[in-house]
């Protein structure tokens, strides 16, 4: 994929939901503050016709300036939409998720 392709490629979500753990604040070794939270999302779309109830989770990070903002605003249960775009992290056992690097965040 040439420069300009990966520069316009699209990589964005929205998602909405209830923090289900306590948010986290850390700092790198480079002193960049970096807040992670874990979104629970559930709803009911419509799909081929059909109802569909839909459930997910997944980890979000929020990193440098907003990430300490946001460390004194969010709570357990905090009602949220957060949208960013989504990059792949490996833990420490090479195991690969998806998270929400989370650029805008409301509280709803």
């Amino acid at each position: 994929m040439s420069a300009t392709a990966q520069e316009s490629a699209i990589n964005q979500l929205t998602i909405r939901g209830i923090l289900v753990k306590e948010p986290r604040l850390t700092r790198s070794p480079a002193g960049i503050a970096h807040l992670s939270l874990m979104i629970e999302h559930r709803s009911i779309q419509q799909e081929a016709g059909l109802t569909r109830q839909c459930y997910a989770r997944i980890q979000a990070v929020v990193s440098g300036d907003g990430a300490d903002f946001w460390s004194t605003k969010l709570i357990l249960g905090s009602e949220i939409e957060a949208s960013g775009f989504i990059q792949r992290h490996e833990n420490a056992n090479g195991i690969a998720r998806l998270v929400l690097h989370a650029q805008n965040i409301k509280q709803v």
